[in-house]
């Protein structure tokens, strides 16, 4: 998955579908820009960190866990692709892709949204309900 050349107003969300829980989300806003949301579990199932709402990051980001796994690459170029590993609460690894692969486990469900969808203003609603 890239982050660049993203329709305006489209989504794709990670969500774990054991516990209800959105782990990653990108969202591009109606200019296009990309804008990220997550909660990043490490293989033990405790929380490393988390976006604390919709973000953007220019100068790309790392987040590794303790003992130095990459849980997630934002590039800081648009064309480049995301890395991630994403485990939920209980430790399960749900998906991870190194850029090239991507492997999908049990328990995960994508939705993807845009034009009356999951868009970045009803992923902020769906938040705040939370």
């Amino acid at each position: 998955m890239q982050l660049g050349n993203r329709r305006a107003g489209t989504s794709t969300s990670f969500i774990d579908s054991e516990f209800s829980e959105v782990l990653l989300t990108f969202s591009s806003d109606e200019t296009g820009s990309t804008q990220v949301s997550f909660s990043l579990y490490d293989c033990a199932g405790a929380l490393v960190q988390g976006s604390e709402g919709f973000q953007r990051f220019p100068e790309g980001l790392v987040v590794r866990d303790a003992l130095g796994e990459l849980l997630l690459d934002l590039p800081a170029e648009a064309n480049a692709s995301v890395q991630y590993r994403l485990f939920n609460r209980n430790g399960r690894l749900l998906t991870w892709s190194d850029g090239v692969r991507t492997q999908i486990f049990g328990f995960l469900r994508m939705e993807r949204g845009g034009n009356g969808g999951m868009n970045l203003r009803n992923l902020k609603r769906a938040e705040e309900k939370a």
